[in-house]
């Protein structure tokens, strides 16, 4: 039954089951690759605008303490 299946595909497509596996393996390979550059760009993307939120983030804290210094010594000054 195995030959007959290894007859037919070699019939079919000109080529023995074995030379079929490689160009399977091959494919799954290429296509492996191809992923992954894809994933790894859209990590690098991601982290980009991550990098850049924590960026404002820092800016908006910094600003915000800094009335938060100001209302505090404003709220201690004398009244005249």
């Amino acid at each position: 039954m195995a030959q007959d299946i290894e007859s037919m595909l070699k019939d079919l497509f000109g080529e023995p089951l074995s030379r079929l596996t490689q160009f399977q393996s091959e494919q799954v390979k290429k296509l492996t690759s191809k992923l992954q550059e894809i994933a790894r760009e859209a990590v690098k993307d991601e982290l980009t605008k991550l990098h850049t939120d924590v960026g404002d983030l820092r800016a908006r804290i910094a600003r915000l303490e800094a009335e938060r210094a100001e209302a505090a010594a404003d709220s201690v000054q004398p009244l005249v």
